[in-house]
């Protein structure tokens, strides 16, 4: 596995159940964020990782009020779209909580329409990143080149390793312009009109949690713990990995390719019952 330094090894949670260990680490970062200076910002991706958010709906004592919701991809469709991930949260978690309304950006769906593919992802995605930089700091704070340091990103990661919507081979990968939020309108998965977080976003943030579930993870898994893989799921570190390195919250399925944990092992193991 590829990494910064030899610090940077990522911390691999074997989880019986993954949905209610995701909610508990969200859980502590958002408290610790919030004591450390008043707010709490989180990107989150779609599908699965939105329902175990929804989990957290019931837990006492979260200060849903001082949330800030953004995304680390989204599809370029309207809020009612199935493909929306914006949509999904809403009803898998975001209906659920009493996080203020203007401090969930959602992609603006007015600028999803026909036109051209790249015109649309282009305007999409300058428009979100102008709405998250006027953001104040004290609620997403500035890391390094003035990077968005969200407290945490929630991925999830593709059968292929792409996280967001960052895909192996990708020339985004490679994107230095300083920009927080790309467009991307030739994604290799449909629909192909999306925008992305940068990979220095990514790895500006102050801590990273990868989740990843089901048999059709292992090869990936298993790819991403092997010496010189270099797919996207394998360099979301966040900014300081020796630190606080990356989580990868598995279940038993996800994780059956995976050797047993050694002194010399790519990753420290936990197993979470």
């Amino acid at each position: 596995m590829a990494s910064s330094s030899a610090a940077a090894r990522p911390v691999v949670e074997f989880c019986a159940l993954p949905a209610q260990r995701v909610a508990a680490l969200v859980g502590q970062a958002a408290a610790r964020a919030i004591e450390a200076h008043g707010a709490f910002s989180i990107a989150i991706a779609g599908g699965s990782l939105v329902k175990m958010l929804g989990g957290m709906a019931e837990m006492p004592g979260v200060q849903w009020d001082k949330w800030h919701v953004a995304w680390v991809d989204e599809r370029c469709v309207p809020h009612s779209d199935p493909e929306s991930n914006y949509g999904g949260a809403v009803e898998a978690w975001l209906s659920k909580v009493a996080i203020p309304a203007s401090q969930v950006y959602a992609i603006d769906e007015s600028l999803c329409g026909a036109s051209g593919a790249s015109e649309v992802s282009t305007r999409a995605a300058e428009e979100y990143e102008r709405r998250l930089r006027a953001v104040p700091e004290t609620s997403l704070p500035r890391g390094a080149e003035g990077m968005p340091a969200f407290d945490l990103l929630l991925l999830g990661f593709g059968p292929d390793g792409h996280i967001c919507s960052l895909f192996p081979g990708h020339p985004l990968l490679a994107d230095e312009s300083g920009r927080w939020v790309l467009p991307i309108s030739d994604s290799p998965k449909p629909p192909s009109q999306r925008i992305t977080l940068s990979l220095p976003a990514v790895n500006a943030a102050a801590q990273v949690i990868l989740v990843g579930t089901g048999a059709g993870k292992q090869e990936v898994v298993r790819d991403a713990f092997t010496p010189g893989c270099d797919l996207p799921c394998v360099r979301a570190l966040g900014a300081s990995p020796d630190v606080r390195p990356p989580i990868w919250v598995l279940d038993e399925a996800a994780a059956a390719l995976l050797p047993a944990a050694q002194e010399d092992a790519p990753f420290e193991r936990k197993d979470i019952n």
